[in-house]
């Protein structure tokens, strides 16, 4: 028999006084799950499901969730809250207060980091062969190979030639997210949570390819495919740069110009599937959680997560 859990009013005022979340607010409307890109992906984590429980209380059964640790902290949940509740901070509360009753040790949350920095190095190289290639499987040794492989740098000189290449269009769309503006002080950099190593992804470097003109080298770029659209470049910057939009806009033209495929989009999801899913089984063996895994016969994946 099922032990029935009880509502504990106490641990849920603890839990909004040290994490300020308003999850009192919500009416489990679901539009955080539809949100977040790790849930789209895998469907391993939904942020609704998170802030319910710390609504009743469980924050015992909260700790002991891998969920908590699945969370890129994009805050694209917190930006579709119809009533501003915040499942971000919720998570980021969880993570310290685990940490603070010892369930992890400083070491393990080095090495989840680490491990959070190299994956968007997967996500670099899984976009160049999506760019390249319509198929995609994911080995063991592919994902090791390209954990450990950093994205080499590129030291070109930017000629006049290339400075001219921007068309007028180009120049038209972008000048509406106010791209000129930027004087690359890094404050989109900062607050990127994908921006790990400047040569994978770095929205500032984007920002000043966009301003100096040069379109063929951002179409050809697997980097401006790796925005999660959370927007938080947009919102720490003090110069009212637009950074999701432009970079959104410079997708699409890179689309209708032939210089992409229209498949790509498409093909890249579902790398995403398939990288995001390999993702959280080296969380789940890093923090030792025994969540059950199934193989998937879709999209190259050679054994997936099985979310419950």
């Amino acid at each position: 028999m099922m032990t029935a859990l009880r509502p504990d009013p106490v641990q849920r005022n603890r839990i909004e006084r040290g994490a300020r979340t308003s999850s009192f607010m919500c009416w489990t409307c679901g539009s955080c799950d539809f949100e977040c890109p790790v849930n789209i992906a895998t469907g391993c984590l939904r942020p609704q499901k998170l802030v319910r429980m710390a609504n009743l209380g469980f924050l015992d059964e909260l700790l002991d969730l891998p969920e908590i640790w699945y969370c890129l902290t994009c805050r694209r949940c917190l930006q579709i809250c119809p009533n501003e509740v915040k499942p971000v901070v919720l998570i980021e509360h969880l993570r310290k207060e685990a940490v603070r009753q010892g369930l992890y040790s400083v070491q393990i949350l080095g090495k989840f980091k680490d491990l959070s920095r190299r994956f968007q190095r997967v996500r670099w190289h899984a976009t160049a062969e999506c760019l390249q290639s319509g198929a995609f499987e994911l080995s063991d040794s592919t994902w090791n190979e390209w954990l450990e492989k950093p994205v080499p740098e590129i030291h070109d000189v930017i000629d006049n030639k290339a400075l001219a290449s921007a068309t007028d269009e180009f120049s038209n769309k972008v000048a509406t997210s106010r791209t000129a503006a930027c004087f690359t002080c890094g404050e989109c950099s900062s607050a990127c949570p994908v921006s790990c190593e400047r040569n994978i992804f770095d929205p500032r470097a984007i920002f000043r390819s966009v301003n100096l003109g040069l379109m063929e080298e951002l179409f050809l770029s697997p980097s401006i495919w790796l925005c999660i659209s959370c927007g938080r470049c947009t919102d720490a910057c003090s110069q009212l740069v637009d950074g999701k939009t432009m970079i959104a806009t410079v997708q699409k033209m890179a689309i209708d110009n032939g210089t992409v495929s229209r498949s790509f989009p498409y093909r890249l999801e579902q790398a995403e599937k398939v990288i995001y899913t390999r993702f959280l089984r080296d969380i789940d063996a890093l923090f030792g959680f025994n969540r059950p895994h199934t193989a998937d016969k879709g999209a190259g994946v050679k054994p997936a997560a099985a979310c419950v």
